[in-house]
């Protein structure tokens, strides 16, 4: 039987509480360590029970609560032009600072 990953966390307690939820209402789950460690842990259903699992995840409010323990990474498109600019700037007032002491009349 095929079974797809709907919910990984840390937490063991997230897990206790989907476990009692799926087993009164009869979705076939299993659990699995997802880096082998033990720390993170992947709710897997069956695929028939994808989306009724879903819908709990979403009525119990892990949906929400699944996205904190994923990492953010916010990244600017533009941070690498600002520091290219940034230097060439300061390059140009370097310049000139050198060229002001260099004339000598």
């Amino acid at each position: 039987m095929d079974y797809v990953t709907i919910y990984s966390t840390k937490d063991g307690n997230e897990i206790a509480v989907l476990k009692r939820v799926y087993n009164e209402e009869g979705i076939d789950y299993r659990i699995e360590d997802a880096d082998h460690t033990g720390e993170v842990k992947r709710l897997q259903v069956a695929e028939k029970d994808k989306s009724k699992a879903r819908e709990l995840l979403d009525q119990t409010g892990f949906l929400t609560a699944s996205q904190a323990h994923v990492p953010v990474r916010r990244r600017m498109a533009g941070k690498r032009w600002i520091f290219v600019f940034l230097a060439a700037f300061l390059l140009i007032i370097v310049v000139v600072v050198i060229l002001m002491f260099m004339n000598v009349e």
